[in-house]
């Protein structure tokens, strides 16, 4: 029952983290399909060859998507008749370098390792379209797929859109995200509690090849991803695995790979990935030396307990546990991204049941335009391939709104942590360990949010800032590592040092706001 619950919990967890970029990678699919057409997708990606690839680089930096949104994409993309090396520069590409991690890595106390890990990774995004191209590529392998009429302006084409992205999310793209998620919480379900604290290390050799075995099939959104990165950077961990977990990890999963095999075939699925496995590892090792930044190494390390069960041993978690555990993934963009989801999968599957022949998408290929019904500027008729640009505009732009949603101000921030801070210190007194250890886990979490939300709105983070925000997370760690080995008297004096952290962390914010206004 332990196992069993340790893989609902990093199935669950899997599954809220992917939501809002699989949403993303929904709509940017019904938007290709049903507003850019086959000749709009094929004008946006530039063609074959380098200008193709560098088209896809461009295309996925803006896209908040992941190595599970880019699915949909890249089966509309082929269904458009887009060259393989082209899908696979922008499967790479995409979930690297976006609106979302992007800034999330330069709040970290080494911004400038991040843009030397996205520049190697966009390269390497290219080197293995062009790879595909050059060693993999067959006759027959860009034929288009099934021509899709695109629907006249007005309503009945904004509908399509949705309608597109409901019966994708019901669809083969849902089988592999599923696959994903499954083998995610198997894999991480049954791996004991904390049997990663000791590996990654900066010493140790096999660091960066490790890191590849266990990177390539696991699933880490971008966000995630660049938060075990700033775990990996604070403990002194290996640069080269870090690499590659920014390479493998965030880029690539088993979904994915599934997906590439049922369509390119397994044999060339899987030299083209063992080549860029390999590169990227040996990228990994190369970084070592010259980009390693710390001063010390850590005894052990957090950053890959989310690839671990969940649950001590002798823990023996409820049913409300792992809903509590799930649950705590769920902040304000994930609850509106599963909401959502919620709504196409049940319109995709009453389409599926009620309308396998497709009537009502030839339906609203057909309307009338409703245009003419308008006047003045609303009766312009824009085309198609202008109307899509702005939506993936629009997109973008939604993007961003969701930064500012998903990394709170200040106030707000310190509001949930004193909330969050008082849970944790109770359970902590009254010996709830379970309880305790996710609080803590939480209010971690928050302080980076805090970071990015400072920097969000100042362009800048005060130093003291991130040393006050780096100080208390340390003392969060050593009441839970006490918590874990059972020492309560400990993690219980350790509750002294963790409020006198937070309240310099507060401090330090209030003096860098004091400063910001004074200048």
């Amino acid at each position: 029952m332990d196992w069993i619950a340790s893989v609902l919990v990093r199935g669950g967890e899997c599954a809220v983290e992917a939501s809002p970029t699989f949403l993303c990678g929904l709509i940017v699919a019904g938007v290709m399909r049903c507003m850019l057409g086959e000749d709009g997708v094929s004008k946006l990606f530039g063609g074959n060859g380098w200008r193709g690839l560098l088209r896809a680089w461009g295309v996925g930096m803006l896209l908040p998507v992941c190595s599970l949104g880019v699915i949909p994409i890249a089966r509309e993309m082929r269904r458009c008749g887009i060259s393989g090396a082209t899908i696979l520069a922008f499967v790479l590409a995409a979930p690297h370098v976006n609106p979302l991690s992007l800034l999330y890595g330069l709040t970290l106390s080494t911004p400038f390792v991040i843009l030397i890990f996205a520049s190697a990774s966009l390269a390497l995004a290219i080197f293995s379209g062009a790879l595909w191209d050059f060693c993999f590529r067959q006759p027959n392998d860009d034929l288009p797929g099934d021509t899709i009429q695109t629907p006249p302006p007005g309503l009945g084409r904004l509908a399509s859109v949705f309608l597109s992205g409901a019966r994708e999310s019901v669809h083969y793209s849902s089988l592999y995200i599923l696959l994903a998620i499954l083998f995610n919480g198997l894999m991480a379900g049954s791996l004991p509690h904390g049997s990663l604290s000791l590996t990654m290390r900066h010493d140790d050799w096999r660091s960066p090849a490790l890191m590849g075995l266990l990177a390539t099939p696991m699933y880490s959104g971008p966000l995630q991803g660049m938060m075990r990165l700033g775990l990996m950077f604070e403990h002194g961990n290996s640069v080269g695995a870090a690499f590659v977990l920014f390479e493998l990890g965030i880029g690539v999963n088993i979904g994915i790979l599934i997906w590439l095999a049922m369509d390119r075939g397994l044999k060339r699925m899987a030299l083209w990935l063992g080549i860029v496995v390999l590169t990227a590892v040996i990228l990994g090792y190369a970084s070592e030396a010259p980009l390693y930044f710390a001063h010390e190494e850590a005894s052990h390390t957090h950053a890959f307990d989310d690839w671990t069960s969940p649950f001590a041993h002798g823990m023996n978690p409820d049913i409300g546990q792992i809903f509590s555990r799930i649950g705590s993934k769920c902040g304000v963009l994930e609850s509106v991204s599963l909401l959502m989801l919620m709504s196409l999968i049940t319109l995709g599957s009453i389409c599926t049941l009620f309308d396998s022949q497709r009537r009502l998408d030839t339906f609203l290929a057909r309307m009338p335009s409703t245009t003419g019904k308008l006047s003045g500027a609303m009766a312009v008729n824009v085309p198609p391939r202008v109307l899509g640009f702005v939506a993936l505009g629009g997109l973008f732009a939604f993007s961003v709104v969701g930064l500012y949603l998903y990394y709170p101000n200040s106030y707000e921030a310190f509001e949930d942590m004193t909330r969050i801070k008082a849970d944790a210190m109770g359970a902590v007194r009254y010996g709830n360990r379970e309880e305790a250890i996710r609080q803590l886990e939480a209010m971690d979490l928050l302080t980076r949010k805090l970071q990015v939300g400072i920097f969000l709105r100042q362009w800048r983070l005060d130093p003291a800032v991130a040393k006050a925000a780096e100080d208390l997370r340390e003392r969060l760690e050593e009441i839970r590592d006490n918590l874990i080995a059972e020492n309560k008297e400990a993690a219980v004096t350790g509750i002294i040092l963790a409020e006198q952290a937070f309240r310099s962390l507060r401090a330090a914010c209030a003096d860098s706001l004091d400063s910001k206004a004074g200048s």
